[in-house]
Protein backbone atom coordinates (compact mmCIF):
# COMPACT_ATOMS: atom_id res chain seq x y z
CA UNK A 1 0.00 0.00 0.00
CA UNK A 2 0.98 3.33 -0.93
CA UNK A 3 0.55 6.71 0.44
CA UNK A 4 0.23 9.55 -1.43
CA UNK A 5 -0.98 12.59 0.38
CA UNK A 6 -0.61 16.46 0.93
CA UNK A 7 1.27 16.78 4.32
CA UNK A 8 4.31 18.20 4.51
CA UNK A 9 6.66 17.65 7.55
CA UNK A 10 6.30 20.28 10.13
CA UNK A 11 7.85 21.02 13.39
CA UNK A 12 5.86 20.47 16.68
CA UNK A 13 4.18 23.48 17.87
CA UNK A 14 5.93 25.43 20.42
CA UNK A 15 4.97 24.44 23.97
CA UNK A 16 4.46 20.77 23.22
CA UNK A 17 6.13 17.53 22.76
CA UNK A 18 3.86 16.35 19.84
CA UNK A 19 2.09 17.88 16.51
CA UNK A 20 -0.74 16.66 14.77
CA UNK A 21 -1.38 17.00 10.98
CA UNK A 22 -4.69 16.13 9.34
CA UNK A 23 -4.01 15.98 5.16
CA UNK A 24 -6.35 14.84 2.33
CA UNK A 25 -5.71 12.74 -0.84
CA UNK A 26 -6.82 10.44 -3.35
CA UNK A 27 -6.02 7.42 -3.20
CA UNK A 28 -8.28 3.88 -4.42
CA UNK A 29 -10.20 2.28 -2.33
CA UNK A 30 -10.56 4.52 0.26
CA UNK A 31 -13.35 6.87 1.35
CA UNK A 32 -13.69 9.48 3.98
CA UNK A 33 -15.87 8.72 6.84
CA UNK A 34 -19.59 9.36 7.44
CA UNK A 35 -19.17 10.46 10.75
CA UNK A 36 -15.04 11.48 10.77
CA UNK A 37 -14.12 11.67 14.60
CA UNK A 38 -12.76 15.08 16.09
CA UNK A 39 -8.77 15.11 15.75
CA UNK A 40 -8.27 15.54 19.65
CA UNK A 41 -4.84 16.62 21.40
CA UNK A 42 -4.82 17.31 24.84
CA UNK A 43 -1.97 19.36 26.42
CA UNK A 44 -3.28 19.20 29.52
CA UNK A 45 -1.30 18.74 33.24
CA UNK A 46 -3.65 15.33 33.17
CA UNK A 47 -2.89 13.94 30.13
CA UNK A 48 0.07 12.05 29.07
CA UNK A 49 -1.38 11.03 25.59
CA UNK A 50 -2.69 12.71 22.53
CA UNK A 51 -5.01 10.84 20.15
CA UNK A 52 -4.78 11.11 16.45
CA UNK A 53 -8.51 10.80 14.93
CA UNK A 54 -9.51 6.83 16.39
CA UNK A 55 -6.42 5.80 17.24
CA UNK A 56 -4.93 7.20 20.45
CA UNK A 57 -1.26 7.06 21.20
CA UNK A 58 0.49 6.48 24.68
CA UNK A 59 2.77 9.10 25.05
CA UNK A 60 3.53 12.47 23.98
CA UNK A 61 7.16 12.67 24.26
CA UNK A 62 9.51 9.38 24.15
CA UNK A 63 12.26 9.04 26.64
CA UNK A 64 14.89 6.50 25.22
CA UNK A 65 17.27 5.46 28.12
CA UNK A 66 20.61 4.78 26.46
CA UNK A 67 20.67 1.88 29.13
CA UNK A 68 18.08 0.21 27.55
CA UNK A 69 17.56 -2.49 24.76
CA UNK A 70 14.40 -0.71 23.43
CA UNK A 71 11.74 1.89 24.43
CA UNK A 72 8.11 0.75 22.83
CA UNK A 73 5.19 2.95 22.30
CA UNK A 74 1.36 1.52 22.94
CA UNK A 75 -0.97 2.33 20.07
CA UNK A 76 -4.55 1.92 20.60
CA UNK A 77 -7.54 1.81 17.96
CA UNK A 78 -10.71 2.91 19.85
CA UNK A 79 -12.74 3.13 16.39
CA UNK A 80 -15.54 0.44 16.94
CA UNK A 81 -15.86 -0.26 13.50
CA UNK A 82 -13.12 0.02 11.17
CA UNK A 83 -9.10 -1.60 11.19
CA UNK A 84 -6.44 1.60 10.63
CA UNK A 85 -3.30 1.54 9.04
CA UNK A 86 -0.34 2.17 11.16
CA UNK A 87 2.84 3.51 9.39
CA UNK A 88 6.05 5.24 11.28
CA UNK A 89 9.34 6.06 11.09
CA UNK A 90 11.78 8.59 13.03
CA UNK A 91 13.56 11.00 11.49
CA UNK A 92 16.48 13.70 12.52
CA UNK A 93 14.13 17.09 12.83
CA UNK A 94 14.24 17.86 8.70
CA UNK A 95 11.65 15.77 7.87
CA UNK A 96 13.85 13.31 5.40
CA UNK A 97 16.58 12.07 6.82
CA UNK A 98 15.97 9.19 9.26
CA UNK A 99 17.58 9.03 12.46
CA UNK A 100 19.42 6.25 14.11
CA UNK A 101 16.41 4.03 15.44
CA UNK A 102 14.62 0.92 14.12
CA UNK A 103 11.45 1.03 14.64
CA UNK A 104 9.13 -2.45 14.46
CA UNK A 105 6.49 -2.65 12.96
CA UNK A 106 7.09 0.13 10.45
CA UNK A 107 3.53 -0.73 8.81
CA UNK A 108 1.03 -3.04 10.26
CA UNK A 109 -3.17 -2.89 10.48
CA UNK A 110 -4.43 -2.33 14.07
CA UNK A 111 -7.60 -4.01 14.40
CA UNK A 112 -11.03 -2.05 15.78
CA UNK A 113 -10.57 -2.51 19.81
CA UNK A 114 -7.15 -3.64 19.80
CA UNK A 115 -3.59 -2.68 21.20
CA UNK A 116 -0.41 -3.02 20.36
CA UNK A 117 3.62 -1.66 20.65
CA UNK A 118 5.68 0.30 18.16
CA UNK A 119 8.88 -0.97 19.47
CA UNK A 120 11.97 1.27 19.04
CA UNK A 121 15.31 0.11 18.93
CA UNK A 122 19.00 2.61 18.54
CA UNK A 123 20.64 0.90 15.28
CA UNK A 124 24.15 1.80 17.13
CA UNK A 125 25.25 5.12 15.50
CA UNK A 126 27.16 7.32 17.28
CA UNK A 127 25.70 9.69 19.11
CA UNK A 128 26.43 12.32 21.83
CA UNK A 129 27.47 11.26 24.98
CA UNK A 130 27.79 13.93 27.27
CA UNK A 131 24.17 15.22 26.64
CA UNK A 132 20.89 14.40 25.16
CA UNK A 133 20.44 14.30 21.24
CA UNK A 134 16.63 14.95 19.62
CA UNK A 135 15.15 13.41 17.17
CA UNK A 136 11.58 12.51 16.25
CA UNK A 137 8.72 10.13 15.65
CA UNK A 138 6.12 10.13 13.22
CA UNK A 139 3.39 8.08 13.32
CA UNK A 140 0.68 7.98 10.37
CA UNK A 141 -2.25 6.84 10.98
CA UNK A 142 -4.83 5.71 7.72
CA UNK A 143 -8.42 4.69 8.16
CA UNK A 144 -9.54 1.82 6.07
CA UNK A 145 -12.86 1.79 3.69
CA UNK A 146 -15.79 0.01 4.60
CA UNK A 147 -16.73 -3.08 2.70
CA UNK A 148 -19.18 -1.71 1.37
CA UNK A 149 -17.63 0.92 -0.29
CA UNK A 150 -16.25 -0.85 -3.53
CA UNK A 151 -13.41 0.39 -5.75
CA UNK A 152 -13.56 4.38 -5.75
CA UNK A 153 -11.42 7.12 -5.88
CA UNK A 154 -12.65 9.44 -3.10
CA UNK A 155 -11.31 12.47 -1.01
CA UNK A 156 -10.00 11.31 2.34
CA UNK A 157 -7.78 12.05 5.47
CA UNK A 158 -4.53 10.72 6.67
CA UNK A 159 -3.52 12.01 10.01
CA UNK A 160 0.70 12.07 11.11
CA UNK A 161 1.57 12.29 14.41
CA UNK A 162 5.15 13.65 15.49
CA UNK A 163 6.70 13.31 18.78
CA UNK A 164 10.09 14.44 19.71
CA UNK A 165 11.99 11.57 20.69
CA UNK A 166 15.25 12.15 23.42
CA UNK A 167 18.34 10.04 23.12
CA UNK A 168 19.35 9.81 26.95
CA UNK A 169 22.78 8.54 27.24
CA UNK A 170 23.79 6.88 30.46
CA UNK A 171 25.61 8.84 33.34
CA UNK A 172 24.58 12.05 32.50
CA UNK A 173 25.30 14.60 35.59
CA UNK A 174 21.97 16.12 36.93
CA UNK A 175 18.81 15.67 35.95
CA UNK A 176 16.02 17.47 33.62
CA UNK A 177 14.38 19.32 36.42
CA UNK A 178 17.65 20.96 37.26
CA UNK A 179 18.26 21.72 33.78
CA UNK A 180 15.10 23.27 33.49
CA UNK A 181 15.53 25.36 36.94
CA UNK A 182 18.80 26.36 36.60
CA UNK A 183 17.98 28.17 32.88
CA UNK A 184 19.53 31.77 33.15
CA UNK A 185 17.90 35.03 31.03
CA UNK A 186 19.15 38.04 29.83
CA UNK A 187 16.95 40.48 28.05
CA UNK A 188 19.49 42.31 24.86
CA UNK A 189 16.80 44.79 23.27
CA UNK A 190 13.94 42.74 22.52
CA UNK A 191 15.25 39.23 22.16
CA UNK A 192 15.43 37.21 25.18
CA UNK A 193 18.43 34.69 25.74
CA UNK A 194 17.79 31.33 27.60
CA UNK A 195 20.69 29.61 28.46
CA UNK A 196 20.98 26.07 29.25
CA UNK A 197 23.91 24.96 31.10
CA UNK A 198 22.78 21.10 31.93
CA UNK A 199 23.41 17.70 29.72
CA UNK A 200 19.11 17.64 29.15
CA UNK A 201 16.61 19.30 26.93
CA UNK A 202 14.42 21.94 28.53
CA UNK A 203 11.33 22.29 26.65
CA UNK A 204 8.97 25.23 27.47
CA UNK A 205 4.95 24.56 28.75
CA UNK A 206 5.13 28.56 29.65
CA UNK A 207 7.56 31.56 29.91
CA UNK A 208 6.65 35.05 30.44
CA UNK A 209 8.34 38.26 31.30
CA UNK A 210 6.91 39.88 33.51
CA UNK A 211 2.76 39.62 32.96
CA UNK A 212 3.77 39.38 29.11
CA UNK A 213 3.44 35.35 27.71
CA UNK A 214 7.02 34.83 25.04
CA UNK A 215 4.74 32.75 23.24
CA UNK A 216 7.70 31.91 20.50
CA UNK A 217 9.35 29.99 23.08
CA UNK A 218 10.02 26.67 22.60
CA UNK A 219 12.93 24.56 23.80
CA UNK A 220 16.26 25.09 24.51
CA UNK A 221 19.30 22.43 23.24
CA UNK A 222 21.77 21.25 26.59
CA UNK A 223 24.71 23.12 26.93
CA UNK A 224 23.47 25.72 23.79
CA UNK A 225 21.79 29.34 24.30
CA UNK A 226 18.90 30.63 22.26
CA UNK A 227 17.44 33.75 21.21
CA UNK A 228 14.25 33.96 21.08
CA UNK A 229 11.88 37.19 19.97
CA UNK A 230 10.02 39.13 22.96
CA UNK A 231 6.43 41.07 22.23
CA UNK A 232 6.84 44.75 21.30
CA UNK A 233 5.40 45.90 24.51
CA UNK A 234 7.24 43.39 26.99
CA UNK A 235 8.44 45.00 30.15
CA UNK A 236 9.54 43.29 33.32
CA UNK A 237 12.72 42.45 35.29
CA UNK A 238 11.41 39.02 36.41
CA UNK A 239 10.71 35.35 34.21
CA UNK A 240 8.70 32.35 34.81
CA UNK A 241 8.70 29.44 33.35
CA UNK A 242 7.64 25.66 33.51
CA UNK A 243 9.19 23.40 31.64
CA UNK A 244 7.51 19.91 30.31
CA UNK A 245 8.68 16.62 32.15
CA UNK A 246 9.23 13.22 31.17
CA UNK A 247 5.62 12.19 31.85
CA UNK A 248 4.49 14.89 29.67
CA UNK A 249 3.32 17.43 32.16
CA UNK A 250 4.12 20.69 33.62
CA UNK A 251 7.11 21.20 36.42
CA UNK A 252 6.48 23.31 38.88
CA UNK A 253 6.63 27.05 38.27
CA UNK A 254 9.94 28.79 38.28
CA UNK A 255 11.20 32.56 38.52
CA UNK A 256 14.83 34.30 38.14
CA UNK A 257 15.90 38.23 38.22
CA UNK A 258 16.36 39.20 34.50
CA UNK A 259 19.91 40.01 33.56
CA UNK A 260 19.93 43.39 31.60
CA UNK A 261 22.64 44.50 29.26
Amino acid sequence: MTFKESCSDNSPNPDSDYYHSPSTSFIKGFTMRKSLQVLLCIPVIASTFCHAAGVQIGRTRIIYDAAKKEVALPLQNNDKELPWLIQSWTDTGDGKTHGPFIVTPPLFRLDPQKEQSLRITWNGTALAGDKESLFYMNVRTVPATATDEGDKNVLRLIYKTRLKLFWRPVGLSGTPSESCKNLRFARHGQQLTVINAGAFYSVFDSLALGVHKVEKADMVAPKSRVDIPLPANAQGTSVTWRCITDYGNASEKYTAILAQD
